[in-house]
């Protein structure tokens, strides 16, 4: 009896210690967990919106645009909206014999832009030609504070002279896109 007593407090022991030792574990994974999220954001806060949406983009409903007359190849815009957020984000394709052009428009209910994320693909020759080679350039436009900040495909940010004529660039885009559709905020 005095051994079946003692083989139990041991047991009770030895179970207890590796339940103190898997909390401490799971505390410490916590912590790292807890670190690293927060060692990767990015310093220009439109950037959690492109985060939110991948995250929250089964509540956006989408309603689809043909466009014609903007490219060879025609395209698309998909425009996202919730009464869940407080912004939409418009989803540009143009398709052309030498290439296309993605850009992606996070904006408030007003359009006016938070941040874009714009990728060409250029083709060295027309994509019905045999062996084709793709060049592609992504960077991104952010609007805060009233400045202009434009970002490399890494995220570093741009310091050029051109940057103004980038912001033109992506706000003609996009206001010859728009210009005879009614979007739905």
């Amino acid at each position: 009896m005095t051994r079946t007593i003692l083989t139990f407090f041991i047991c009770l022991g030895l179970f207890s210690c590796s339940v103190k030792q898997s909390e401490t574990e799971s505390s410490t994974a916590d912590s790292v967990k807890i670190t690293t999220l927060t060692t990767d954001r990015h310093p220009d806060k439109n950037f959690d919106l492109i985060d939110d949406f991948e995250k929250s983009k089964n509540i956006f409903r989408p309603d689809t645009f043909e466009l014609f007359n903007h490219s060879t190849d025609g395209g698309q815009l998909i425009a996202y909206h919730t009464k869940d957020k407080d912004y939409l984000v418009l989803d540009i394709w143009l398709f052309g014999e030498t290439g296309k052009i993605h850009s992606t428009y996070w904006t408030d209910r007003k359009l006016n832009f938070k941040i874009i994320k714009r990728t060409d693909f250029v083709y060295d020759k027309p994509y019905y030609e045999k062996d084709y080679k793709v060049t592609e350039t992504t960077e991104f436009y952010s609007y805060s504070d009233s400045s202009f900040k434009r970002y490399n495909s890494d995220k570093q940010e741009i310091k050029n002279s051109d940057n103004a004529e980038s912001e033109v660039k992506v706000k003609n885009f996009f206001a010859d896109i728009t210009k005879d559709i009614e979007i739905i905020k």
